[in-house]
């Protein structure tokens, strides 16, 4: 009996051993594995405030293993690469490369399993943006000075990357134009071969307003800026001085208009009843068929104090 039970046991094994290969024959028929190498970006991550990543390698290769449906789906934006810089240090630091894949997937091989990645001290640095003008202005009209606000940025990055810098500019396609060109552009970057510079600089602002006065040829003639100031001051306060930024302008038109104008005023001021210093930005009031050979607007301070004893709180 005993005997017997024995050999029942070992039908038994064997027939789940057989089922088994015979499940796994069945389902790698069905659903077989497949292979395939994908080249994905390498990213940087958990990098400490203060550092940057001055040079590491743009991408890597993987091969990964799975099922041929799943394989045959897999595109390069499924595949997460990256060196984590957790503990990296200034200089060169030699790391492994990580790799995520999406579930039921398994990484054979990375292609190189290392990267050297070289992290520096970021530093600041200030400097002037230039215009590149793109095209010429219509027939009868010119390009004058370009106007930039601000006129310097301040760009952040490795100070070796930052050594390199030839030129910071912005680009104007100023071409057929027959008017004022007015725009917020981007700032660029290039070494001095005119190549650009590493995207991971950073710039501040990264775009600036660039004002190009495009003016027929006309004659033009320098005038003065005068403020048109509305209203007197607070009892026993008197205006001490005015200033103006820009204080005189540059005007275009033709010399029948030219010839009567002694200045421009600007928009009206109101100081009605102010006790301190009135501080604006405004518009010129430009006659018609009158071009500016600059950023149509002035910056007016107003400085306002205690008038002298027995003086008038009227403008000077």
């Amino acid at each position: 009996m005993l005997e017997q039970l024995r050999q029942n046991w070992g039908y038994r094994l064997m027939a789940v051993i057989l089922a088994i290969i015979l499940w796994m024959y069945v389902t790698g028929e069905q659903n077989p594995t497949g292979e395939t190498v994908v080249r994905v970006p390498l990213e940087t991550e958990n990098l400490s405030s203060g550092l940057v990543v001055a040079d590491h390698p743009a991408e890597v290769q993987v091969r990964v293993e799975g099922r041929k449906a799943a394989v045959a789906n897999l595109l390069p934006r499924d595949v997460h690469a990256y060196a984590d810089l957790r503990d990296a240090r200034v200089g060169n630091n030699v790391l492994p490369v990580q790799v995520n894949v999406p579930e039921g997937l398994s990484v054979i091989h990375v292609n190189p399993a290392q990267v050297t990645v070289r992290v520096e001290k970021i530093e600041d640095v200030q400097l002037p943006v230039q215009v590149s003008l793109l095209g010429t202005p219509a027939s009868g009209y010119r390009a004058l000075e370009p106007v930039l606000k601000p006129s310097q940025v301040v760009i952040s990055g490795p100070a070796a990357t930052l050594k390199e810098i030839g030129r910071v500019y912005v680009e104007a396609n100023i071409d057929q134009a027959s008017g004022n060109f007015l725009a917020q552009l981007p700032v660029k970057i290039a070494d001095r071969d005119g190549h650009p510079l590493p995207t991971w600089l950073a710039v501040k602002p990264d775009t600036v307003e660039t004002f190009i006065p495009v003016v027929q040829d006309m004659p033009s003639k320098m005038l003065p800026v005068r403020p048109r100031l509305i209203g007197e001051p607070a009892k026993g306060y008197a205006i001490q001085r005015v200033i103006l930024q820009p204080e005189v302008v540059e005007v275009f038109a033709p010399y029948s208009q030219l010839a009567p104008l002694d200045y421009l005023n600007t928009a009206a001021i109101n100081i009605a009843g102010a006790k301190k210093n009135v501080t604006m930005e405004t518009n010129l009031e430009i006659p018609a068929g009158v071009q500016l050979s600059s950023f149509p607007r002035v910056r007016v301070v107003v400085e306002i104090g205690p008038a002298p004893a027995g003086a008038a709180g009227s403008a000077p």
